[in-house]
């Protein structure tokens, strides 16, 4: 099959998107050379977003090749599209292992061949930094640097490119030590790093407050404050406007962390001969960074880290500041921040005056990358402990969800239509081709569409060990579930059986529920006698460490005697109530509803993926 030449769709994938068929065809994520946040050491999720005018196109595929970081190829099969086109758009989440540059291209099909194409030639899935703060985090050291790697960028809010001095979307003009700090994890962990960089040069850490934060000292320069009217002062919120726009740019854990580099703005400037009433204290900095890091992360919705760096460095004669630096050190202590390097340090040859030298921005990066990847390797865990917890067992149902299609013969849709306050629809369930089924919420015209599938009529199972391996949702207002069911639970609300008889009746057990607003709390739950007014029910919420990020194995065993539950092979909950003794089948659902946050606050597309759904029992 012959395929149109590729560079006669070439788009340019700064936004807006612009080429020869732009009006036709606009990918705008990924953009050429973007990074995505992994969200385990082998994978991250990439958004796929644009629109397709293009008439008479009956179908449309994707797909993405290159070598992964594991150094297995991708598959270079073409993949349909999720879902149809809304309005002529595009959006759904995909998985996609850790590494690149990747290819990624779409293309419409007419009458079953290509007629129309787009291509991203770099996408990666890595590390992505944003940094902030003043000049010694921006462009203003005496040498412009450039990484040694290819797949080091930055992004400037608009566009991504390969990170060369001076970095676009920070303040000067020179060099910076990025470069140096990319390389540095480059080398280490071998994937694309992205770099977002917003620092300016010359700021106090009150310039970085959100809009309307009062405080009673103006800047030492007079910029980025308003008086009020009491004749204190106040932030004009513009940078903090700035970091909150990449934040929402990016996404939800669409980042590592943010390295923070700033202090020397704010230190002893009444040693410098400025006016001594500008001045504020050590006391105060720490406050004024607790302000700001807490606002960053309320607006980001989830505990967003951040790096401080210690840094008041003036002169040769002024080196050290020792009560800034006790007020940025608190912020280690206090939990507020994590450690980032001692930058007072770098004197003589590292200077070029209060900024650094070629040299220095070079040991500057290395610093960065010494307080940076040890406890990046911590962020990377191995992948949990998979099965039951007795050698006993022997695996008898499972789905693996390798293809592009959910296996019918072991699943079916339930309930679909109106259920809560979403709609369940299949096209919420798809395969990404990489051995994952993704459960998408997402907004199609009037409806937050979510869904359910079930072994109900196909498959049920009586005790056992139940687990999956899953990477659950990233925003709030719709939760999901494994669950065990049986269609006799609701009898007493019928009338067709007696309440509190289990053994008969069976029990709803809820394997795990996740809300995003409960962070690293994951809840178990028993339901039984109906769902009217003899319902009973039980649950717990246990604190599962790094639950918001990577894959994790969720499981219950369930005997005569108990229900046994466990995240990442630790026991998380027990319980002897409520035993059923009677076959029950297998639910994976998505719901809606205010319990779980306002999904009106949710940014969508959003997706749990699961990895594999098993069902051991003993002979």
């Amino acid at each position: 099959m012959k395929l149109p030449s590729i560079s006669a769709f070439l788009i340019t994938l700064a936004l807006p998107t612009a080429s020869i068929i732009a009006a036709d065809v606009g990918i705008q994520s990924p953009l050429d050379y973007q990074v995505f946040q992994r969200l385990d050491q082998n994978q991250g999720l990439i958004r796929l977003h644009g629109e397709a005018k293009v008439e008479g196109i009956q179908s449309w595929q994707y797909r993405l090749s290159g070598t992964a970081l594991d150094g297995a190829p991708l598959p270079e099969s073409w993949r349909d599209f999720p879902t149809p086109l809304q309005n002529q758009r595009f959006d759904f989440l995909t998985t996609v292992p850790a590494g690149g540059w990747y290819r990624f291209e779409i293309r419409g099909l007419k009458d079953g061949e290509p007629a129309v194409s787009s291509v991203v030639p770099h996408v990666g899935v890595g590390e992505v930094f944003l940094v902030a703060g003043q000049s010694n985090a921006a462009n203003h050291g005496s040498e412009p640097q450039k990484p040694k790697s290819n797949r080091i960028v930055r992004y400037d809010g608009k566009s991504w490119a390969l990170a060369l001095d001076p970095q676009k979307g920070a303040s000067g003009s020179g060099g910076s030590f990025l470069p140096a700090l990319a390389d540095a994890l480059e080398a280490k962990f071998h994937v694309p790093v992205g770099l977002i960089p917003i620092a300016a040069g010359g700021t106090s850490v009150r310039e970085w407050l959100p809009e309307g934060e009062v405080f009673e000292q103006q800047t030492t320069t007079g910029k980025g404050v308003t008086q009020t009217s009491s004749g204190q002062w106040t932030s004009d919120g513009k940078l903090f406007a700035t970091l909150v726009n990449r934040l929402d740019q990016l996404g939800s854990h669409g980042l590592r962390a943010i390295l923070w580099h700033q202090g020397e703005s704010d230190a002893g400037q009444a040693r410098e001969g400025h006016p001594a009433d500008r001045q504020i204290s050590g006391e105060q900095y720490t406050r004024f960074m607790e302000t700001l890091v807490r606002a960053s992360r309320a607006r980001a919705g989830w505990h967003l880290p951040w790096f401080t760096a210690q840094t008041t460095y003036h002169s040769p004669q002024d080196s050290a500041d020792t009560e800034f630096r006790e007020a940025q050190s608190k912020l280690w202590q206090t939990g507020v921040s994590l450690e980032g390097p001692d930058t007072d340090a770098l004197v003589g040859e590292h200077r070029s005056q209060i900024h650094f030298s070629g040299l220095g921005l070079q040991k500057h990066g290395q610093l960065w990358a010494d307080k940076v990847s040890p406890w990046l390797e911590k962020q990377l865990p191995k992948p949990p402990p998979e099965g039951p917890p007795s050698t006993d067992y022997k695996l008898v149902w499972s789905d693996e969800f390798d293809g592009t299609e959910l296996d019918l013969r072991k699943w079916k849709h339930r309930y679909p239509g109106p259920r809560k306050d979403g709609f369940n629809d299949p096209s919420a369930f798809h395969l990404d081709g990489q051995g994952h089924l993704h459960l998408s919420c997402q907004r199609k015209d009037d409806r937050i569409v979510v869904g359910m599938i079930t072994t109900d009529g196909l498959y049920s199972a009586k005790y056992g060990y139940f687990e999956a391996r899953v990477q659950f949702q990233t925003q709030e207002g719709w939760w999901p579930g494994f669950w065990l069911m049986s269609n006799t639970v609701g009898d007493p609300d019928r009338g067709k059986a007696a309440v509190d008889d289990t053994t008969r009746n069976g029990t709803e057990i809820d394997i795990f529920e996740y809300l995003r607003i409960r962070g690293d709390q994951i809840q178990h739950a028993l339901h039984w006698n109906g769902y009217g007014k003899s319902h009973k029910s039980t649950g717990h919420h246990a604190p599962v460490p790094e639950l918001t990020t990577g894959f994790h194995t969720v499981g219950c065993e369930w005997t005569p005697e108990s229900y046994t539950f466990y995240v990442d092979g630790r026991k998380t909950h027990e319980t002897q109530q409520a035993i059923s003794q009677i076959p029950e089948y297998l639910i994976l659902s998505g719901e809606v509803s205010s319990w779980p946050g306002q999904i009106s606050r949710a940014r969508l597309p959003d997706a749990v993926i699961w990895d594999y759904v098993r069902v051991w029992q003993k002979p």
